[in-house]
């Protein structure tokens, strides 16, 4: 794996959205981005880095609004792109609330049973435009890359065929039990015997980088369940004062089990960008 520094760059990711999509997008490289959470200076910052160009492919891993200073202007940025992107929880949560609150419009005696947004998620979800929640619906829950890697928000459940993969848990799976069945997060937290990530747990056939899960010192995540098959966590925490990483991977690779990178011509790369927030809050304290 290449390691580069560049500037500000430390080196060391409703629903009725579609469960998933297999892609026949070729480029030179495909640039796949943690979860963004509204810091819209250091994304400009970061594809200045990997000096994203137009034969590349745009991957974000989900989780681009809530929390951070500019979430809206994430999101357009991102459309205006044209990048792919799968659900985060966050996008979803936004979409259920804009169904409930859509049906209380239409029904005075219908109530929105989800928890009001505070003040600053209100604004920024009035903000979201009818173009920008159409785009939010269609987002898959996970994309095939091809060279044996797939992108996903939260997880994938042990054993099963992509086909097969839960909606629901695609966007929020953290933990799996002894037997790979998906668990609350409160079980992984409080260290139940048996309970262990998904990505410990997963044996492909195919690599999978995802995001969701905030790795707390700012360095990418690496788990290898079996030989040839890797898992790569790429939400570094950038709202909470850690870094956006991208994982960028060349044309017509497989995973090497050495590291989180492609087999094939060129080299893959970790590239960061240091945050600029410092939030004091922990990380992701919601599902």
């Amino acid at each position: 794996m290449t390691r580069r520094s560049r500037g500000g760059t430390r080196v060391s990711s409703t629903t009725s959205c579609p469960p998933g999509r297999f892609s026949g997008v070729s480029g030179s490289r495909t640039i796949v981005i943690g979860d963004v959470h509204g810091c819209l200076d250091e994304l400009r910052e970061l594809l200045d880095a990997v000096a994203s160009g137009p034969g590349d492919r745009l991957v974000f891993l989900g989780d681009l609004l809530d929390r951070g200073p500019d979430p809206v202007g994430v999101l357009r940025l991102v459309r205006s792109l044209g990048a792919e992107c799968v659900l985060g929880n966050h996008e979803e949560k936004h979409l259920r609330y804009a169904a409930h609150e859509a049906r209380r419009k239409t029904d005075p005696r219908y109530r929105n049973p989800m928890r009001p947004f505070d003040p600053k998620r209100a604004a920024e979800h009035a903000a979201l435009t009818r173009d920008d929640l159409l785009w939010l619906a269609s987002l898959p829950r996970w994309i095939a890359l091809g060279g044996r890697w797939v992108a996903v928000h939260g997880g994938l459940v042990p054993g099963l065929a992509l086909s097969a993969q839960p909606p629901d848990w695609a966007v929020k799976l953290r933990y799996v039990d002894a037997g790979g069945r998906p668990v609350p997060r409160e079980a992984g937290e409080a260290a139940i015997p048996g309970v262990r990530r998904w990505a410990e747990a997963w044996t492909g056939p195919d690599s999978v980088v995802y995001g969701h899960f905030p790795v707390g010192n700012g360095a990418p995540r690496r788990d290898e369940p079996r030989p040839g098959v890797v898992c790569v966590g790429i939400d570094t925490g950038c709202v909470y004062g850690g870094a956006l990483t991208a994982l960028v991977l060349p044309s017509g690779g497989s995973p090497d089990s050495r590291g989180p990178t492609p087999r094939g011509p060129g080299a893959a790369e970790i590239v960061q960008v240091r945050s600029r927030q410092r939030s004091a809050r922990p990380p992701d304290s919601e599902d």
